[in-house]
């Protein structure tokens, strides 16, 4: 979920999310949407990763890296079925359980 200049909530999945690194999470946009455009201009974002077998999930908080075009999104997208999405970096500010 993100949120724009007026506050208004934006939210939608993001069947690409992986975790690169114990502080970061990763998704390709492929959408282009709302929340980008939120992510792009400072939103802080709410992602909820949920575990459906067990009932257990968890509420990650952290603020957007974007790549668009650059090196290194060239470097993640070579690879993948999506060569024209942007690349979200979400630094993990802090972890609900």
């Amino acid at each position: 979920a993100t949120v724009n200049k007026e506050g208004k909530p934006d939210v939608g999945p993001k069947g690409s999310l992986k975790a690169i690194d114990a502080n970061t999470l990763q998704y390709l946009e492929k959408t282009k949407s709302e929340a980008y455009d939120n992510l792009k201009n400072g939103s802080e974002a709410a992602i909820v990763v949920a575990d459906v077998p067990t009932h257990k999930a968890f509420r990650v908080r952290g603020y957007a890296e974007t790549h668009e075009g650059d090196d290194y999104a060239k470097k993640i997208l070579k690879d993948t079925k999506f060569p024209n999405a942007y690349v979200v970096n979400i630094k993990i500010d802090e972890i609900d359980a």
